[in-house]
């Protein structure tokens, strides 16, 4: 089954038959919003483009292990 053809069962059309909504539960919404970063800041998505080309280029020295973090955060 086509994303389409999934929405088609939650959108709402106006008098001429033109979309106008989609309707779906709040959970999806918030893993939507989640999933495409769209909750984070300008900053935050900056981090995240420069640690990508970080990782990109071999910087390594640039991230720290899990366990190194998590000595860091005291847990």
């Amino acid at each position: 089954m086509t994303a389409e053809a999934i929405l088609q069962k939650s959108v709402r059309y106006d008098r001429a038959g033109n979309p106008l909504e989609v309707v779906i539960p709040y959970e999806d919404f918030v893993d939507f919003i989640e999933t495409y970063g769209l909750d984070l800041s300008d900053d935050e998505k900056e981090a995240i483009r420069e640690a990508q080309d970080d990782l990109a280029a071999g910087r390594h020295e640039n991230f720290v292990s899990a366990e190194e973090a998590k000595r860091q955060l005291g847990l």
